[in-house]
């Protein structure tokens, strides 16, 4: 392959944003700027000039060295170039792949800056367009989460690391150089309106505060950035950031663990012992100790936690005007300044008094959850033991802890049921969400979560959007077979998917994980499920909604099946991967090498089927569905005969990846089918004279998706 070395001095420019893109260079020694407008990204060793730009057009950036430099240039014709260059340096494709990744977090980052700042000014300006794009968050997430892996000295890692890195950014480059010009194009109305206002006398108030570099000077703004990433306009969501924070001391904070002890109304001993071990825990300088005194208290105060938060629910049952202290403790797990930080207790009381509940009835607080088992809109969920409360009373008699009249009062007791739902789905689900079980506590703390708590957020507005963007690629996940009869018109057993969306309950606390605790409520099928994530997530909310999907898709194909799960003789998902993975060795239509990735797979699920499914089915969703191949070919059939992309998605699929037009050609034969024979008991239905029914004409609707 052609190449050529060259020697660049400081500052001197080495491609300038007038030129046509023809090569692509290594930074082999030095460092370089890459520069347009206002954003500048710095390139160091091992990176890629010519990475954020397109072959053969314009180069968006001006590329200056910041000191005296050297490259290796290739030429750059096609995305292909990229892979012809990794192969020829292998010696430094570790770096490469470091840089890489360092070019997509400084990339992602100053779109996302501009993004804000963009939306903050068409706010002031009125635009009637309002900027959007989707920036895919997950994919960013993923990236970051591979520089951990790296430098390392798996070439094959690192060449895949670059390519799929080269594509997000491709996606990425042409919206940051739009959003630069945006700003700029906005930047130069609002002056024009400064100096209207000026000269007409009026103050020009309106404006955004920005620092030096022209991005937004408020870094807690982020999240506002980050809630447009989906492509979606900004609506009322679970908070509201209106309420300006108030500085100084607060009354209705001011002695909080005393209020809501007297508000629990708990015993005068119940009620020291817990100031005594809120205390000492606020005194402990590391409060990740493992030590066993420090673990003794920990469990002391979570067992206690739960008795003053029991206490405090059972009032406020009454209460028509909760205190937003006391929302505070119930949705946050607040119970002292001391513990959360003045500015923390500020944000939590502001988000805590604009909180508004999820109109879908989806996306609910611990506290929400447990007031719909006490009014007894759902049951309570199974315990650690996969005992519904129905049998864990029949087990409590049956070991003699309880008299058979009491078994019976307490079937029916929705206080006892609360009971049972907060020691055992909030109190478990706490600890698992946390995702350091041996450090967990229940009360809010400065350590609680990584960001600032309004920051960090989950609001029932992203987590709608992120299961949203899950149904849009896989528009089958929450859908269940119901059956449908009515003789009457001439249908007489009719299977209907119907969409089912599982429950989110929001746990009182801080946490790296989200788990689904069941796939289905009670016995029936057509029930929703129960997932579980922290209130203040360490990661983006649609990483975690994603991996939910994975899991309740193979959970809800296990529970179907019965105990045919892993029976390949009746195909399911289930069956047919954990086929796969039990006799991977001996499949032809595996190479060596995908053998031993899919040992390594193994390897690090621990032999869990489930686990490289789910693992698969993350790359399935976020790479496979725009046409980026990631997992094998084996995999991939499975995952699509029962996960099928979306009409829209098939489509494109079908003209633009051969590894995917025989498999949506089996999809569409199958499908035509299924749609004549519903068209066939449509036909039934016009011959009695009835009307079409809304749940047939709903599975008309679905197969058309």
């Amino acid at each position: 392959m052609d190449m050529a070395k060259q020697t660049i001095e400081s500052r001197d420019i080495i491609h300038a944003s007038n030129e046509r893109v023809k090569e692509l260079d290594i930074v082999i020694k030095g460092s370089f700027v890459a520069t347009s407008g206002e954003v500048s990204i710095d390139m160091p060793y091992g990176s890629m000039i010519g990475l954020f730009e397109t072959p053969g057009e314009i180069y968006r950036f001006d590329y200056e060295a910041k000191e005296d430099s050297m490259t290796v240039s290739y030429p750059y014709k096609t995305e292909d170039s990229i892979y012809a260059i990794i192969k020829a340096n292998p010696q430094i494709t570790p770096y490469i792949a470091n840089a890489v990744i360092k070019s997509v977090q400084d990339i992602f980052e100053r779109t996302v800056q501009l993004l804000q700042a963009c939306k903050e000014m068409e706010d002031i300006l009125g635009t009637e367009e309002k900027t959007s794009h989707n920036l895919y968050m997950w994919k960013y997430k993923y990236f970051m989460a591979l520089e951990n892996m790296l430098p390392s000295k798996d070439i094959a890692l690192c060449t895949g690391i670059i390519l799929s890195a080269y594509e997000y950014i491709q996606h990425l480059s042409p919206i940051l150089s739009e959003l630069i010009e945006k700003k700029s194009e906005y930047t130069l109305q609002m002056e024009m309106r400064k100096d209207e206002a000026e000269s007409s006398g009026e103050d020009g108030q309106d404006t955004v505060p920005t620092d030096e570099d022209g991005y937004i000077d408020d870094e807690e703004d982020m999240p506002e950035a980050l809630k447009g990433l989906m492509g979606e306009s900004d609506e009322e969501s679970g908070s509201d950031d209106e309420t300006p924070d108030e500085e100084g001391p607060d009354e209705e904070t001011k002695d909080a663990l005393d209020k809501i002890l007297l508000y629990a109304g708990v015993s005068d001993d119940k009620a020291e012992k817990f100031r005594t071990l809120v205390a000492e825990y606020s005194a402990m300088k590391d409060k990740t100790d493992t030590s066993d005194k420090a673990r003794l208290l920990r469990r002391q105060m979570t067992e206690t936690y739960y008795d003053v938060y029991e206490a405090a629910f059972m009032r406020s049952i009454g209460d028509i005007n909760v205190s937003t202290l006391m929302k505070m403790f119930f949705y946050f797990g607040f119970v002292s300044e001391e513990l959360a930080g003045e500015k923390n207790t500020r944000i939590l009381k502001r988000l805590a008094a604009n909180y508004r509940p999820d109109p879908e009835g989806n996306v609910l607080t611990a506290y929400e959850w447990l007031m719909l088992i006490y009014n007894g809109k759902v049951e309570p969920s199974k315990n650690e033991f996969d005992m519904e409360y129905p049998r864990y009373l029949k087990q409590q008699y049956d070991d003699g802890e309880i008299k058979q009249a009491e078994m019976k009062r307490l079937m029916d007791d929705q206080g006892a049921k609360v009971s049972f739902e907060l020691r055992n789905f909030v109190k478990n689900g706490s600890r698992m969400t946390f995702g350091r079980i041996s450090s967990f506590v229940p009360v809010f703390s400065e350590e609680s979560t990584m960001r600032s708590p309004d920051e960090s957020m989950s609001t029932w507005k992203d987590i709608h959007e992120a299961l949203d963007m899950v149904r849009r690629i896989d528009f089958s996940c929450f859908t269940r077979q119901i059956v449908f009869s009515n003789p009457a018109i001439g249908v007489n057993r009719e299977f209907i998917d119907t969409e089912i969306l599982p429950y989110i309950i929001l746990m009182p606390n801080g946490g790296s994980r989200a788990a689904l605790w069941q796939e289905i409520s009670g016995a029936h099928r057509d029930t929703p499920g129960r997932m579980m994530m922290p209130m203040f997530p360490e990661k983006e909310i649609s990483t975690y909604i994603i991996r939910l999907a994975g899991e309740f898709r193979w959970e809800m194909c296990r529970r179907e099946q019965g105990v045919h799960w892993n029976d390949v003789t009746v195909p399911s998902l289930t069956s047919m991967f954990s086929d796969y993975l039990q006799f991977y060795r001996k499949n032809h239509d595996l190479s060596p090498d995908l053998r031993e990735k899919i040992k390594a797979q193994l390897q690090a699920a621990r032999n869990s089927a489930k686990a490289v499914f789910v693992s698969d089915y993350i790359n399935y969703l976020a790479f496979e569905s725009s046409g980026s191949l990631r997992i094998n070919r084996v995999s991939r059939e499975i995952i699509f005969r029962f996960c099928p992309f979306c009409s829209e998605i098939r489509q494109k699929l079908s003209v633009s990846s051969p590894a995917y037009q025989k498999l949506i050609e089996r999809y569409n034969i199958k499908l035509a089918q299924k749609k004549h024979l519903m068209e066939i008991v449509c036909s039934k239905i016009d011959k009695a004279g009835a009307a079409i029914p809304a749940e047939i004409r709903s599975q008309k609707e679905f197969l058309d998706k």
